[in-house]
């Protein structure tokens, strides 16, 4: 199973949309230090952030295979 990589693909999104984290938090109703927190690694989405996200990364024509991790579980 696949899992996403958010911070590649928040980071990717904001700049295909030319937005700052502060900007794109704003868009999805977070804070900026929730923004800055997935971008750095230190947490993730909450899922249905983690959907919002990835529907908007679709629609901005980023292509979400890019952005997966390939999990350890087999």
């Amino acid at each position: 199973m696949a899992t996403t990589d958010f911070p590649r693909l928040i980071k990717a999104l904001r700049k295909k949309r030319s937005l700052t984290q502060e900007q794109l938090a704003r868009e999805i109703g977070v804070s900026f230090n929730t923004v800055n927190v997935w971008e750095n690694a230190h947490r993730q989405p909450q899922p249905f952030l983690s959907k919002r996200l990835l529907e908007m990364a679709a629609e901005a024509g980023l292509e979400l295979k890019q952005y997966e991790n390939a999990s350890d579980d087999i």
